[in-house]
């Protein structure tokens, strides 16, 4: 999956699990998509489809409440934004994600427009109930609106990215499902398996203990004992038993029959080592970084194809996010002046009315709890050090 769209699709999904929320949300019996369009500047245009600023400033901020999260959670590193130093490294790439955020949703949208689907009624109640039940399970939902106010989202925000997640499955199903119009045929993913996947075993003596970086044999010394290997194998002594007593290859147990692979899956010394060969033929000695190989390719087993089904269709582009990438790549995108003006200094002035009110109140409750905390430690402080007779 494409770097940029793998990070847009993950982006609801990991503040959820970082927040402990679940991802759903509607006013009424059914979930509907709501644009921001309050009449506020244009900060670019997609497709000559034009993104105002509130919307922009929208994606943009809580990408600053994903990293906030995600280095609070990951790295124990509290108000990054705070830090001078921090904000402008960290804020550097802030516009870019916004802008990329804003062509996801926007292209995901026009096209989903252009096949002529739409959301069942089925679908848009189910995610209406799922929301209904989270605010029940969380009490309530000034409790549920605290949460991802923490995240950076507002009910509506919030709303219409669980809203992408169904349009983007439509959307794969439409093109990729049982039926989908650009489904690749079985004998086309089968000729592509066939034509650029090796099967091969091999006997590996390291030089470096890959876990620990120890030393284990000097390169002479691997090399000498690897030709003593393949000179028995020449000789006629079974490579199969060999490779069980003397192969150092940690994945060996869990892959007794060898590997299936393609160029870019194994070092590039093992991949040309074993193209070189015909099916049944054994190798020279093969040198990598991990030390000498010994390889034996072996008749690609075509039963396995099922289990790479997935990574043919993604090397072949026959895939949803393939496609996405696609959309997005090709999208005419314009920025006004006032792209460059948005930043992580400035950019609560731009939010929403009601994401402003939000976010202050996200804040407040960030700045109570610091202080809470500042309170106590102190107060264990001064405990730990008063007299004995004080305590």
């Amino acid at each position: 999956m494409n770097k940029t769209v793998k990070r847009v699709v993950a982006l609801v999904v990991m503040v959820a699990l970082a927040l402990g929320i679940p991802m759903w949300r509607s006013n009424s019996q059914k979930l509907e998509y709501v644009p921001l369009q309050n009449g506020a500047p244009v900060v670019m245009t997609i497709n000559g489809e034009e993104v105002p600023a509130d919307e922009y400033a929208t994606y943009f901020y809580y990408n600053m409440m994903y990293y906030e999260n995600m280095y609070a959670q990951y790295y124990g590193l509290m108000g990054i934004w705070d830090d001078e130093q921090t904000a402008e490294m960290m804020g550097a790439s802030l516009p870019l994600d916004a802008q990329n955020q804003a062509v996801y949703s926007h292209v995901l949208l026009q096209e989903f427009e252009k096949a002529g689907l739409s959301l069942s009624e089925a679908q848009r109640k189910e995610l209406y109930k799922l929301r209904k039940d989270a605010i029940d399970q969380m009490g309530g939902y000034d409790t549920y609106v605290q949460k991802i106010a923490q995240a950076g989202f507002t009910d509506q925000t919030y709303t219409n990215f669980m809203y992408l997640t169904y349009v983007y499955s439509a959307l794969n199903e439409y093109y990729f499902g049982e039926n989908g119009i650009n489904k690749p045929s079985d004998e086309e993913l089968q000729t592509y398996f066939r034509e650029n996947y090796l099967s091969a075993k091999h006997i590996l003596l390291l030089t470096t203990d890959p876990s620990t970086g120890e030393v284990k044999r000097t390169d002479a010394e691997a090399q000498q004992e690897a030709q003593a290997l393949l000179d028995r194998i020449n000789a006629g002594e079974d490579f199969d038993a060999l490779m069980q007593e003397y192969s150092e290859d940690g994945g060996l147990e869990g892959n007794p029959n060898g590997y299936i692979f393609t160029e870019g899956d194994m070092v590039t010394e093992f991949y040309e080592g074993t193209k070189a060969l015909e099916p049944g033929e054994v190798s020279g000695l093969v040198k990598s970084s991990y030390g000498y190989h010994i390889i034996k390719r072996q008749p690609l087993d075509e039963g396995e194809f099922k289990n790479y089904q997935a990574s043919v269709s993604i090397a072949l582009g026959k895939t949803m996010d393939a496609l996405l990438n696609q959309w997005m790549t090709s999208a005419e995108v314009e920025t006004t002046d006032l792209f460059g003006e948005i930043s992580y200094k400035n950019v609560t002035d731009y939010l929403p009315e009601d994401q402003k009110t939000a976010a202050a109140a996200a804040e407040a409750a960030e700045a109570a709890a610091k202080e809470t905390g500042s309170t106590e430690q102190q107060g264990a402080a001064d405990t730990e050090g008063a007299p004995a007779e004080e305590k």
